[in-house]
């Protein structure tokens, strides 16, 4: 199960360094992800992987950060449906509006937490 934790990682390496070496690559796979029929896809894909990050925790140098992380990811996923296509579309349109700096900062917070999924996987 770690090497779910692993790979989990390096989608998270993968998005952060695209935010940090290109906002505008970012803003346009947001804008056509956020559409009404692949909201529910994004939700069963966000708790799929909710469980499989509390699933794999025991196995991890982690285990109560990864169990968490899971967590929110599952409550991320469920809310999805609940917060709705219109405001989701409205977080993607002011995530979009954002400086070029302001990506690149959250960016490096993505990046971390994927290096620390991978140390807490490996």
């Amino acid at each position: 199960m770690t090497l779910f934790v692993v790979a989990i990682a390096g989608l998270s390496l993968g998005v952060g360094f695209t935010m940090l070496a290109s906002p505008a690559h970012m803003r346009r796979g947001l804008d056509r992800a956020i559409t009404r029929t692949m909201l529910p896809v994004i939700a069963m894909a966000r708790i799929g992987i909710g469980i499989a990050l509390v699933l794999a925790a025991p196995s991890t140098r982690l285990p109560a950060f990864i169990w968490a992380l899971g967590l929110l990811v599952i409550f991320r996923g469920v809310a999805l449906p609940m917060v709705g296509f219109d405001r989701s579309r409205k977080l993607a349109d002011w995530w979009m509006a954002k400086p070029d700096r302001a990506i690149r900062g959250w960016s490096l917070l993505v990046i971390l937490l994927g290096a620390l999924l991978l140390w807490a996987g490996t």
